[in-house]
């Protein structure tokens, strides 16, 4: 009998231990559970999984414009431009892929709503990356073939690597001869990188709308007579004007703009003109000013125009030999069509060294600093 009483009694002493233990027991438990939560939440948070690799969801915009290390970089979208995609009957160009372009390889999440997020995910995540060196140089240019409309394919989205424009740095984009078959490309290249180029036309038959392209996307046109031959423009003094009065009647019935901003053929310091009116070139320096007119020279070369096609590395070349000599450089090129494709491969590599000497690109206004050659 006396056992099992000091048996019940040793029971009687265990149960609140057991008790007291599986309260303890149950209550670390929980907190285990808290803080795997709690760290799953920051980890997910940082964009890496329960294993500590990079999440694998969908990517999230950038904001458009951010810095590091004293640079800019600023986002600019091709989604909203005409640009043709795809297309059966194609011809390939290399086009050059800029090592000042940088792709996008993750991104914060900033956004308002799920809906928002799930769009603008889809967006990025079609962006096609550029993960090696090999890749990246057989990146392609694709222009349409067909007469009416040749477009240049271009990224989708890309960051670009500029320094912050440096004040009072202004470069200008300068187009002659044209408009072209491939003036619609020159416009897509220059809207996709948001600069602004002045074109100094002439006449074309059957490009009326390339005209009014050029003022519509809110470029300089200027005049650069109406035929470009010598003989006629050069004739006399009077010749002239009638040239670029006929031109400038021609551009303001099209497109509503009246505009005083001119280039001489060949410039003004050209000698071919002499041969069809001896020191024609002196008169026309006076008399265009006292007309109300603004005449531009160049102080830029990419020499395109003195070669068939030339290659765009050599273009590029050329603009970087003398372009950072001046606070606002005027860079001549060509909108000469087929003759002057490579022009508009270069474009792009162009405008981002430009945009990399902390340059901004503006269109030629009545007031904007005038090259004039003087030799």
């Amino acid at each position: 009998m006396k056992g099992k009483k000091e048996q019940g009694s040793t029971i009687s002493f265990y149960i609140p231990l057991v008790l007291i233990a599986a309260f303890m027991i149950g209550c670390f438990s929980v907190s285990l559970i808290n803080v795997r939560e709690n760290v799953g939440g920051i980890i997910n948070s940082e964009g890496l999984s329960d294993e500590g690799s990079v999440a694998t969801g969908p990517k999230v915009r950038k904001s458009n414009v951010m810095e590091e290390n004293g640079l800019k970089y600023r986002m600019v979208s091709a989604s909203d431009l005409d640009i043709k995609k795809e297309s059966p009957e194609i011809k390939k160009t290399s086009e050059p892929v800029s090592s000042q372009i940088e792709e996008v390889s993750s991104a914060e999440p900033a956004v308002s709503s799920e809906n928002e997020v799930s769009s603008e995910a889809e967006a990025v995540s079609s962006v096609p990356e550029i993960s090696t060196e090999s890749e990246a140089s057989s990146s392609e240019a694709v222009v349409s073939e067909e007469p009416e409309k040749k477009h240049l394919i271009l990224p989708n989205d890309k960051y670009i690597n500029f320094i912050p424009h440096k004040e009072g740095y202004v470069a200008y984009l300068t187009f002659d001869d044209g408009p072209s078959e491939y003036t619609d490309a020159i416009l897509d290249v220059l809207d996709y990188y948001d600069a602004k180029a002045t074109f100094f036309v002439i006449y074309h038959k059957d490009m009326e709308d390339k005209y009014k392209a050029i003022v519509d996307r809110g470029h300089t046109i200027g005049l650069h007579t109406f035929t470009h031959k010598y003989d006629k423009v050069y004739r006399s003094e009077n010749a002239f004007f009638k040239e670029i009065d006929r031109i400038g009647n021609y551009v303001y019935r099209l497109t509503g703009k009246r505009t005083k901003i001119i280039r001489f053929p060949g410039g003004s310091s050209n000698t071919v003109s002499r041969h069809y009116c001896q020191g024609i070139m002196d008169t026309l320096k006076k008399s265009v000013p006292a007309r109300g007119y603004v005449y531009h020279d160049w102080n830029v070369d990419s020499c395109d125009a003195e070669y068939y096609n030339l290659a765009p590395d050599k273009l590029l070349e050329n603009v970087k030999k003398s372009l950072t000599k001046y606070r606002k450089p005027d860079i001549l090129m060509h909108d000469a069509g087929e003759s002057k494709r490579t022009t508009v491969e270069a474009l792009p590599m162009i405008i981002e060294y430009i945009y990399s000497q902390g340059y901004s690109l503006e269109g030629l206004q009545l007031d904007s600093y005038a090259v004039h050659h003087n030799w």
